[in-house]
């Protein structure tokens, strides 16, 4: 018999949440609904009910860790008798039109009464109307939205682009997909997919996509926020004199005025070159680094020495 923490795919130090989150990612991924006449999708889902009702009741996982599988034998103290452990079937008759019930670990006979509701868990993932029956027809639900995170250039989120993105949908397949990133998009925001989130129940429509959109780094520059800083070195004489120096931006390059005395580690900022923001763009910062000449033959001394008196 599997271990019920890895049939869920979580620690044994999970807490209740963790334990919830895994179960209803499972379910969701083998429900028979979504999986029709797939047998083993079927014994799947079993597994992961099985091993959800054990875990989620604290009295019972107790035991469960004290001795394993072992609680369900027969002289085990305090096990569960046969009978009366937890309920492993769905009420109001499992899940589909036909339901299940059947031998938990060693014996102990799953069905549909217990204290842990799953038509309750199962209902919120699928709409409701899990597992009932009624002589009326069960409606159709639309699938559940799906996330995901699109990395984009910070040029490509200043000027916008299409980008493909391969993704695995809930039935197993890969699927292509081409996402239009609008100009000047913010790190955070979501760009949403209609149609392309989980399937649907019953024949419902599918859910839809959300793809939260994250900068990757550019080693030319560092972020604060939505502003810049890019370094560029100048002469130590354009530094005293003033001039005209290139730096990057993300939409190219520009001609940046050095001032006249410009020292060392100085900032000069260049407003609305930085990355995007409610209301327009941040600032690029550029940060003056000045070269000092390494060799010096005998006049560039004499120079130096003379402007020592200028200091």
């Amino acid at each position: 018999m599997r271990d019920y923490y890895d049939i869920l795919g979580v620690k044994k130090s999970a807490s209740d949440k963790d334990i919830k989150t895994a179960y209803r990612k499972l379910a969701r991924k083998y429900h028979p609904d979504v999986n029709p006449g797939d047998k083993k999708a079927e014994e799947r889902f079993k597994e992961i009910s099985e091993a959800y009702q054990v875990l989620s009741d604290k009295k019972v996982r107790a035991k469960y860790d004290r001795v394993g599988h072992q609680a369900w034998k027969a002289g085990v103290k305090d096990a569960p008798p046969p009978g009366s452990g937890p309920s492993w079937g769905f009420p109001g008759g499992g899940f589909g039109q036909g339901g299940f019930t059947g031998q938990g670990p060693s014996g102990v006979h799953f069905s549909s009464s217990g204290d842990i509701n799953l038509d309750d868990i199962l209902g919120s993932m699928f709409g409701g109307g899990f597992g009932r029956k009624s002589g009326r027809r069960r409606r159709s639900t639309k699938g559940e939205d799906s996330e995901a995170r699109l990395a984009i250039s910070m040029p490509d989120a200043i000027k916008g682009g299409e980008h493909r993105i391969t993704l695995t949908t809930g039935t197993g397949k890969t699927e292509s997909l081409t996402v239009k990133i609008p100009p000047n998009i913010r790190e955070g925001q979501k760009i949403r997919l209609s149609g392309k989130g989980a399937p649907g129940i019953r024949g419902g429509a599918s859910g839809d996509l959300l793809i939260e959109i994250v900068y990757e780094d550019d080693k030319r520059f560092t972020r604060d926020g939505s502003n810049l800083t890019t370094e560029v070195s100048v002469a130590f004489s354009m530094a005293a004199l003033g001039g005209k120096v290139t730096v990057p931006t993300l939409t190219g390059t520009v001609d940046l005025t050095i001032p006249k005395g410009t020292q060392g580690g100085q900032r000069l900022r260049l407003p609305q070159k930085g990355l995007p923001k409610k209301g327009g763009r941040g600032d690029l910062f550029v940060r003056i680094k000045i070269r000092v000449p390494k060799k010096l033959d005998d006049k560039g001394k004499a120079l130096v020495e003379e402007l020592k008196r200028y200091e």
